[in-house]
């Protein structure tokens, strides 16, 4: 997986979450679709805790609207600063 195939993953799923109706499960599965690619691709130079905890607590951000904020805002600022 690239640094830019890597950005587009997290930018779509990003998108997923800023809708109106979320679609929980399927932002869950893309999720888990980019853990996959990222264990068995050769991966980018990337913050490892922050996009492997932003992947992985989909289930906390669907429950807790403050911890997804932040977290969205955390992957947002690394996404803009690597643009």
């Amino acid at each position: 997986m690239t640094l830019a195939e890597l950005q587009a993953e997290l930018c779509a799923i990003l998108a997923a979450e800023e809708l109106s109706r979320i679609d929980w499960e399927a932002v869950q599965k893309r999720c888990l679709q980019v853990i996959e690619r990222l264990k068995v691709e050769a991966s980018p130079d990337y913050p490892h805790d922050l996009v492997y905890h932003f992947l992985d607590d989909v289930d906390v951000r669907q429950k807790d609207p403050l911890y997804a904020a932040r977290q969205r805002e955390q992957l947002g600022n690394w996404l803009t600063a690597i643009a």
